[in-house]
């Protein structure tokens, strides 16, 4: 038989990052499961850490996750990094819009002048 506390906590995650409520999803879920709440609690700050900040932290792993495979791959990198660029907000200045790909290429780790073309190509649209 199954470990009830497995499931519990899966559900707890998904409840996490779906953004509800810590406290709420915890009785609710150790009430489903038939575990006492303070029991599912210690198992899961074990497992997670502080419950209220899970969503952030997992968040953050998957922002650190996705930059360590741009920069093993800088095709990826910048096909990342022009993505972003399209999406800026058209009603950007001119400094603003610079700013931004400053920022960008910082953030993908990618050599803004490496782009230039295809960012004139991008703002033409």
């Amino acid at each position: 038989m199954m470990d009830p506390f497995v499931s519990a906590l899966e559900e707890l995650a998904e409840a996490l990052l779906a953004g509800e409520d810590p406290e709420g999803a915890l009785q609710d879920i150790a009430q489903e499961h038939d575990i006492p709440p303070p029991a599912l609690r210690n198992r899961a700050l074990r497992a997670f850490g502080p419950l209220e900040s899970y969503r952030e932290r997992q968040a953050e792993l998957k922002k650190e996750r996705e930059q360590t495979a741009r920069r093993r791959d800088p095709v990826f990198a910048g096909a990342s990094f022009l993505a972003a660029v399209a999406s800026l907000n058209p009603r950007l200045s001119a400094e603003e819009r610079q700013a931004e790909i400053e920022r960008l290429a910082a953030e993908y780790d990618v050599d803004p002048a490496a782009h230039r073309d295809a960012i004139a190509r991008l703002r033409r649209r």
